[in-house]
């Protein structure tokens, strides 16, 4: 089984040109192995980011250190597109009300 990964990665991050109609299905592998190597032992699945996300934000707009205090919602945001869209939507929306007062 080693081998087989290790093959696998060797045709995604190494020199070899993929076939054309290849391309999309290569970066496809390649987000599926990150996604894979960075998966931790206990970890949050959206609705549990979903429920703490304003805490989050609210901490990083306090200048709080929230990464440290908050590292399964930090380690989610990572790895989750949506959710680290939505992260910093509610963050730029806290920054633009903090400026206009």
């Amino acid at each position: 089984m080693t081998d087989f990964v290790e093959r696998i990665k060797s045709w995604l991050y190494g020199n070899q040109d993929p076939e054309p109609d290849q391309s999309g299905a290569k970066k496809m592998l390649q987000d599926l192995f990150t996604a894979v190597e960075g998966t931790q032992e206990i970890e949050y699945d959206c609705e549990e980011v979903y429920e703490l996300l304003d805490q989050y934000v609210e901490m990083v707009t306090r200048a709080e250190d929230a990464e440290a205090l908050m590292p399964l919602v930090k380690h989610h945001l990572e790895m989750c597109v949506a959710c680290r869209e939505e992260y910093q939507a509610l963050l730029r929306i806290l920054e633009e009300t903090a400026a206009g007062n």
